[in-house]
């Protein structure tokens, strides 16, 4: 069986975007030599950072707001507040290690789940190697499973690594507590070395790292070995260490940095490099999400009763779904108990006689959370009083006619089809008689018939159950609930995760029959899984088990037998089935991404919404078949660069480039923020309740539910100062939605909380200088700017030569500061020189695309805006990504369909690139329109929309340069092209304003 080896593609924008964010965090910090920080025998360390040595923390300070900067002005929807100061962890390690006090920054990079974090921060650990000699790192996970997802992780890419770090390996280290002795390893070795381990390694007294052992030379605790390396350590998931103790365990181990990744932080400390959910969404660097919501309509016979959630407020409340009567209907909805209170008062329903709440419990544990009453009756999240059998029967149905239909459709591509299956209780699946097991067989065995690949294949071949099992051949599949914390369950959690995480590649492979997998609580945090194509949810709670790290479990994108990744937006597409209401399923996805602290991804579409089909019609039309093999054509291009003017435009640029100035920031005084967060959770009439939430940096919080109509004052309804401003102006729906508008003009809508920082108490007093001129050390700047432009060495040389005098100096005392601006000018200056200087020309004999593939019969387009297209559509739907596309279409192409001039348009498939320098970026175009002029002639035209007709208002300038260089190109392939509006009324013209600008008019 060949072995399935993913593919790792170096390039990705958004990804070296995140590990730059990080290396130049601590530019200006010398380059650390390898060195001993302690002479003889015993003990020998070689250390990140001399142990007498401390980073400077003025310089990290100014660093940080750089980045920030930077990251803000180049990377699209960064939208980083700029660090006021450092944010340095400062306190007390764990009184088993001496109790004293350490200090230690923390940055923060945010990356959506199925991104690449772990990429992301094991390349980082060999870019900040490469640029400062550090060679001790540690990762610390917080569970078994994403321990060893890590190990696994960097034997999977470690060839990767080599072929782009000039054959630099590295040393890895599992952290076992019973091979104390590995420590003596980690310390003295020399080379790139990690150390993996669990926060539960280190976090108590009774740990054996804070003991003394006999593996260990001198009078070193294991510990000491690992404080003395100075080390760096990378949190993965770092939301789980927010407590005080995991912070006191963190700073024990005295690093010398804290580097903190996850898609959903609630602490953000110096935070670097932000990419949000909606981002990931919008670029297609995650699956789309589709929802088939599953729920009985029009059966409200049965009793049904279920404990959702135990909040921990004050008094405790429990959440339960019950039936209620409202104006003499029977609806099913979600009540707030407790103790004393009479579900039957609460429901108006008599089916809930007696139901009087005796007591409600909370525990993190979904079996220990429960509502007991006094009646006998005791529920935990885990069970209802009603599991309704149909429900299940028909989301494992849908689950495996879904798998199996996109099975076919995807086998020729290369990619397996897995789907996972989230339950409620690990005996329905284990035990002889297991509901759901029971179900998924007869379903599958039904249904394998309609499929060539699955007619011999047998249902339990195909399925498995991922928990931790005491005996191989325990007849009733015997199993644990794998959140069990006793020692024989976690050491057979460990055994469970480690199968997981080493047959990831073989689940992959069309040799493993196993497809449909089946978990409890096991695969959360830690586990994914790229060719999940389905998830569904037969669990029966939102609260321990959240929706969004479900999803997440399948939001990577596809790869196929070779591990090649899968980039073709119709093939990414995560359908979830969900054991209730489709728009309930949404708004509680929608309020989770709220509650991590991001914006929400557009509102899923439902499966039915996503297809479109082919015009067949049009497709074989003789128009779109020439058209379409004009455009199919193969373009080489070539740059004539004229040196000495590019010299001369990179002086001109240069000698009047602000450069950074090193500067001297000093603060005193208190500085207490408050954080406001305001809420618009529903409107009834003509009254809005708001929930005002106020943090500030004492630790306080307070949260009030207030409601308001038009014309009254926050500030008076909240008695809150610093409400100040907000009055309410109106109170109304768009699309069906909420929202409450306030006279200042800011806007609250449901899951869009306005949040604002105000000042509580004093500023402090800030002072600003400039720093003494300390000469610098110079690095080899020339050859670190022709390595990243491609020029040669002699044209740098020159450009600076020919620099004024005065801005060649400033290079002294602020070398790689004054470098990044050097290199970012003459890069920018070279991209606007190329866009001036391109020629295309066309290669006749070679086509670039397969039309069948570009155009399918069928397109699934989910998570996506789709408007009827009408008769002149290539689709009978087509897609836009804004509210000037859709203006396009609906105010100016289709009146010119109806009358008969525009005869075939199409949206460009994301697939279809033209391709230029590396340096701009290969370009997408938008419409490709075909119109009738005078009942003879026939016009080919392609149109970019956008918010203006002008390439020099555009808000980027390399969509600027994307349009230019497209200009030249269809010129040359006899194609008019256009930049356009929704407001550009002749935008059928070829014979425009002049576009074609360069860049240094």
């Amino acid at each position: 069986m060949k072995k399935l080896q993913f593919q790792y593609d170096p390039n990705q924008r958004y990804q070296l975007d995140a590990i730059e964010s990080v290396t130049k965090l601590f530019e200006g910090v010398s380059y650390q030599k390898q060195r001993d920080m302690f002479e003889g025998v015993i003990n020998e360390v070689t250390p990140n950072f001399p142990a007498e040595d401390i980073l400077d923390e003025i310089l990290l300070e100014e660093n940080l707001q750089a980045v920030q900067e930077k990251n803000n002005r180049e990377v699209r929807g960064s939208e980083l507040e700029i660090s006021t100061e450092l944010e340095v962890d400062d306190g007390m390690v764990l009184e088993a290690a001496g109790n004293d006090s350490f200090r230690v920054p923390n940055y923060t990079v945010e990356m959506e789940t199925g991104t690449g974090k772990t990429y992301v921060y094991l390349r980082t650990m060999y870019e900040l190697n490469k640029k400062y000699g550090f060679t001790k790192f540690i990762v610390i996970v917080p569970s078994v499973a994403i321990y060893e997802g890590v190990v696994k992780s960097v034997n999977t890419m470690r060839n990767h690594f080599r072929q782009l770090y000039d054959n630099q390996d590295i040393s890895v280290i599992p952290y076992d507590s019973s091979r104390i002795g590995e420590l003596n390893s980690f310390a003295s070795n020399t080379d790139l070395t990690l150390m993996v381990m669990t926060i539960d390694s280190f976090n108590k007294a009774s740990n054996n790292m804070f003991k003394s052992s006999e593996k260990l030379q001198g009078e070193w605790k294991p510990y000491h070995y690992i404080q003395a390396t100075r080390p760096i350590m990378i949190l993965d998931e770092a939301q789980n260490y927010e407590s005080n103790k995991s912070k006191e365990a963190i700073r024990t181990l005295k690093p010398l940095f804290v580097l903190r990744y996850s898609a959903t932080h609630r602490e953000t400390p110096n935070l670097v490099y932000k990419l949000t959910p909606i981002d990931a969404f919008k670029n297609n660097l995650v699956k789309q999400i589709e929802v088939m919501g599953v729920s009985e309509l029009d059966n409200l016979n049965d009793r049904i009763l279920r404990l959702v959630e135990v909040k921990r407020s004050k008094p405790i409340t429990a959440i339960v779904q019950a039936y209620i009567i409202e104006k003499g209907e029977l609806i099913e909805r979600e009540i707030t108990l407790k103790q004393g209170d009479d579900l039957q008062v609460k429901t108006k329903n008599e089916e809930y006689r007696d139901f009087v709440v005796d007591e409600i419990r909370y525990g993190k544990k979904e079996d220990e959370q429960l509502i007991l009453f006094k009646n006998g009756v005791r529920l935990s999240v885990s069970d209802s009083l009603l599991s309704k059998e149909s429900i299940f029967r028909s989301q494992i149905e849908r689950t495996i006619n879904v798998h199996l239909h996109r099975q076919q459709q995807l086998k020729k591509q290369g990619i397996k089809v897995l789907s996972l299956f989230f339950i409620d209780r690990v005996k329905n699946y284990t035990s002889s008689e297991g509901l759901i097991k029971k179900l998924f067989d007869e379903s599958f065995e039904r249904l394998k018939v309609h499929y060539e690949d699955f007619k011999t294949v047998n249902a339990e071949s195909v399925r498995e159950g991922y928990f931790a099992k005491p005996k191989i051949d325990s007849p009733d599949e015997d199993a644990v609930d794998t959140e069990g914390r006793t020692v024989a369950q976690r050491k057979m959690e460990k055994a469970a995760f480690e199968l997981i995480m080493k047959d990831k590649e073989r689940l992959l492979s069309f040799d493993e029959p196993v497809s449909f997998v089946f978990a409890h609580s096991a695969l959360k945090e830690g586990w994914d899984n790229p060719n999940v194509f389905q998830i569904c949810t037969l669990n029966q709670t939102n609260s321990t088990m959240k929706k969004r790290q479900e999803i997440g479990r399948g939001l990577r994108l596809a790869v196929d037998q070779n591990g090649k990744r899968a980039e073709n937006h119709d093939v990414n597409t995560l359908t979830v089935i969900a054991n209730e209401q489709y728009e309930s399923f949404v708004s509680r996805l929608q309020q989770e991404y709220v509650e991590e602290g991001n914006e929400a991804p557009p509102s899923p579409k439902k499966p039915q919404q996503g297809q479109v089909k082919r015009n067949n019609n049009l497709y074989n039309s003789v128009e779109f078949k020439e058209f379409w093999n004009k455009l199919n054509k193969r373009m080489n291009y070539k740059v004539k660069v004229d040196t000495e003017k590019l010299i001369d435009e990179c002086v001109n640029r240069l000698n009047f480039t602000s450069f950074p100035t090193p500067l001297i920031e000093v603060k005193r005084g208190r500085f207490i923020m408050c954080e406001y967060a305001i809420s618009l959770i529903g409107v009834e009439g003509e009254t809005a309740t708001l929930k005002v939430v106020m943090e500030d940096s004492s630790g306080n919080k307070s949260v009030n539910d207030i409601n308001v109509k038009a014309g009254d004052d926050l500030k008076k309804a909240a008695r809150d100062e610093r409400l100040r401003g907000y009055k309410v102006l109106e109170i109304d729906e768009i699309y069906g939605e909420p929202y409450l508008k306030f006279t200042n003009e800011v806007t609250v809508k449901r899951f869009e909380p306005h949040k604002f920082e105000t000042e509580k108490a004093e500023k402090p007093k800030k002072q600003v200088e400039s720093s003494s001129n300390t000469v610098y050390p110079i690095p080899d700047f020339i050859t670190r700017t022709a390595n990243e432009t491609n020029l040669t060495k002699n044209t740098i040389v020159e450009i600076f030569k020919k620099m004024r005098k005065e801005q060649q100096e400033k290079i002294f005392y602020n070398p790689e500061g004054w470098i990044n601006e050097f290199l970012s000018q003459i890069r920018i200056t070279l991209s606007d020189h190329i866009v001036n200087n391109i020629e295309f020309e066309i290669d006749e004999d070679t086509k670039v695309y397969d039309i069948e593939e570009l155009f399918p019969v069928e397109v699934q387009q989910p998570q996506r805006e789709l408007i009827e297209a009408g008769r002149a559509g290539l689709y009978d739907k087509v897609q836009v990504d804004s509210d000037v596309e859709r203006n396009f279409i609906d105010n100016l192409i289709k009146p010119d369909v109806e009358k008969d001039h525009t005869l075939l348009y199409f949206k460009f498939p994301p697939k279809f690139k033209i391709m230029l320098p590396k340096i701009i970026g290969n370009y997408n175009p938008d419409w490709a329109i075909i119109r009738q002029y005078d009942n003879t002639m026939k016009l080919e035209l392609i149109r970019e929309t956008k918010g203006n007709e002008n390439p020099d208002e555009l808000r980027f300038p390399h969509e600027k340069r994307k349009v230019l260089c497209a200009i030249k190109y269809f010129e040359k392939l006899g194609i008019n092209y256009r930049m356009v509006s929704d407001k550009t009324y002749n935008w059928m013209e070829t014979n425009p304003p002049e576009q074609m600008q360069v860049f240094n008019d």
